[in-house]
């Protein structure tokens, strides 16, 4: 039987730092996935073997489907915890003054920034969506019974 493996986004500092940190010392193989790779590597160095950064951006499928598929094969077909830790506060107020609201070249006000929701929001449930699709092929890894804890700070709420 090989050993669990989880994901914990966000997991180049804070919270997903010390979380990553726990699951290694349980014996867990632990995907760091982290936006800024300087972070990342050096949490996935300190760890040890058992642990691998894969750079991701939550607010891309794409990105995050390819960091599930990477981490599910790197850890010998077996995915058992997804930490969706990742998050960022708001990049634009929706009651900011007039004087920031832009217009695009037609004259039409430009779009409010929704990243965070995106990061904050979508990326939990499109995280959750592809954790479970893992999670029941790792069955003849050992696996199949996966654990999902999603978090935030206040900056994220």
């Amino acid at each position: 039987m090989s050993k669990p493996v989880g994901i914990v986004t966000g997991a180049g500092s804070g919270i997903g730092e010390c979380v990553a940190t726990h699951l290694y010392s349980k014996g867990y193989k632990v995907v760091i996935a982290d936006l800024n790779p300087a972070t990342g590597e050096k949490v996935a160095s300190r760890l040890g073997p058992d642990a691998t950064f894969i750079q991701v951006d939550v607010a891309s499928y794409h990105s995050q489907a390819l960091l599930f598929k990477q981490a599910y094969e790197w850890g010998g077909k077996r995915l058992d915890f997804f930490h969706a830790n990742a998050g960022i506060d708001d990049r634009q107020v929706i009651y900011e003054p007039a004087e920031k609201e832009e217009v695009d070249e037609e004259g039409l006000l430009k779009p409010l920034n929704t990243k965070t929701m995106q990061v904050n929001l979508e990326a939990v449930i499109q995280g959750l969506w592809l954790f479970k699709y893992y999670v029941r092929r790792s069955k003849e890894a050992g696996g199949g019974k996966g654990k999902f804890v999603a978090t935030s700070s206040s900056a994220g709420l």
